[in-house]
């Protein structure tokens, strides 16, 4: 891709065409939400292993005398992410609370999906900035980006991404072909 705000940037290609839809006015909102949450799934390559085992624990009916401990050596035993480094923190802050495993879990996870997201909101929103600074972004297309963007992911609903990371389901967001769209003149 050769278009888009963020053309000369590191991002990858999806948040590439995230920006592009931020400052195309043929892209609707529920069109941007969607890429962004494709986007952001697309950016967490290892959790369904550590997820799984989190899952499988706190299913137990039976409890543990120390379930601080144990999830701690579930999270030591599995690569760290981003994502599972916010989870950790939340679960462990949760499970120190006296919350059950389940709950603890559930509750966490959405806290650890709405820190990834704010970091994402605001790496777009610095990406509009130097996008701006070196000319690939007009003042008009900036303005329009932040504004898109902050509406974007105000509009995301974090059980529904919670829900995607669940069940493992890193597609759930993709783009469809639009059936909207006409295709060219009847002949």
């Amino acid at each position: 891709m050769t278009d888009g705000p963020f053309r000369n940037s590191a991002l990858t290609k999806r948040w590439k065409q995230y920006g592009q839809d931020l400052v195309s006015d043929a892209v609707s909102q529920d069109e941007r939400v969607k890429q962004a949450c494709h986007s952001v799934l697309g950016d967490i390559k290892v959790f369904d292993r550590l997820y799984g085992e989190l899952d499988a624990r706190a299913s137990r009916e039976q409890m543990d005398l120390d379930s601080v401990a144990a999830t701690e050596t579930i999270f030591d035993n599995n690569e760290r992410s981003t994502l599972g480094d916010a989870l950790e923190r939340s679960l462990l802050c949760n499970l120190r609370e006296g919350m059950p495993e389940r709950k603890s879990l559930d509750l966490a996870l959405k806290q650890a999906v709405g820190e990834i997201l704010a970091n994402a909101k605001n790496r777009i929103d610095e990406e509009c900035i130097r996008a701006r600074d070196v000319g690939d972004m007009s003042r008009s297309d900036f303005s329009k980006g932040l504004q898109r963007n902050r509406e974007t992911f105000a509009a995301i609903d974090v059980g529904s991404v919670c829900a995607a990371l669940e069940n493992g389901n890193k597609n759930a967001f993709r783009r469809t072909a639009r059936k909207d769209v006409n295709d060219g003149p009847d002949d």
